[in-house]
């Protein structure tokens, strides 16, 4: 279904308003506001589940501690973005362009399969919402004057600017009864993007409590970025890290024992395909707080999970 089906389905039960924002930093931003019944749309939740902002209010288990995205259970919504800035931009009239934003949608779908299924396996229930086709609010359009297609995450004060200025993430926790919120700003990258998808949020500093990731849909002169990297990313903000590069939290001599033993975990490597084939192991259940205890850890002088700090 193109993107201009979509909105025309949309718009039979939503209300669409463009909101132009000026920021602090000079940003043209322009967002898409969409207003409903949570109840109509809310994908996999009963209308006796959802709340209205005018309900009672929701109170999870999660303080926001550890970000807006704490451990792998309970309810995650996923916020997504799609991103104009200065050297990339969205043609909501162009096939090519409906046909990535569809398959977005697909590799959520997937992403987020898997993730509900790792954690099942350490009996943790963790349920997301995602499809912002069957819940308008979770869908949004930004554009920026700077560029963010870039490396360094420079720019994170921007972006999460932006999401406070435009998204009421608190109402949206309470009307979906959710304990996490991850933000996807989506960028329509061509083939000659150097830039690999990337996260920042709390596991990288403490000062980061919104927990986004850019995903750059096209990159390194081949790749489009499928399923595993989504998982991935999004397991950054749970708290797992990065395991193919010497880092902080890793020691080269871990790095350099999985490359000797192949490792297919999903923080070491992800393949380039649709179906999520890599491995979920105990060190990445420990890092994104399904269990106490990793022997890893220990064994290789691994840094601790921020959950097990906290505990």
């Amino acid at each position: 279904m193109g993107k201009l089906t979509r909105r025309t389905a949309i718009a039979v039960f939503a209300t669409l308003s463009a909101v132009l924002i000026i920021s602090l930093t000079g940003s043209l931003m322009i967002s898409c506001r969409h207003s409903f019944r949570a109840d109509e749309f809310l994908s996999g939740v009963s209308p006796s589940d959802s709340v209205s902002s005018a309900a009672k209010e929701y109170h999870s288990a999660y303080d926001g501690a550890l970000g807006s995205a704490g451990s792998l259970e309970g309810r995650t919504l996923i916020i997504s973005i799609f991103t104009d800035d200065s050297t990339t931009s969205w043609d909501y009239d162009s096939n090519d362009d409906s046909d990535m934003i569809d398959d977005t949608l697909d590799n959520l779908r997937l992403s987020t399969a898997y993730l509900t299924e790792q954690a099942k396996r350490y009996d943790s229930d963790a349920d997301f919402i995602w499809d912002w086709e069957l819940n308008p609010d979770l869908y949004y359009t930004a554009r920026f004057d700077e560029s963010l297609v870039t490396e360094f995450g420079d720019m994170y004060y921007v972006q999460t600017e932006w999401i406070e200025e435009n998204i009421d993430a608190g109402s949206l926790k309470n009307r979906y009864r959710a304990d996490n919120v991850i933000y996807l700003f989506f960028f329509n990258t061509d083939y000659s993007n150097q830039v690999n998808p990337w996260y920042l949020g709390y596991s990288c500093s403490s000062e980061y409590d919104i927990e986004f990731c850019n995903i750059y849909v096209r990159f390194d002169d081949y790749f489009v970025t499928k399923p595993p990297t989504y998982a991935h990313e999004m397991m950054h903000c749970f708290g797992a890290h990065d395991l193919y590069y010497a880092n902080e939290f890793i020691p080269q001599e871990y790095v350099d024992h999985l490359s000797s033993t192949y490792s297919n975990d999903i923080m070491y490597t992800v393949t380039d395909t649709k179906e999520i084939t890599n491995d979920f192991t105990d060190l990445d259940a420990y890092y994104v707080g399904l269990i106490d205890r990793c022997e890893a850890v220990d064994e290789w002088n691994l840094a601790q999970s921020e959950h097990s700090m906290m505990n």
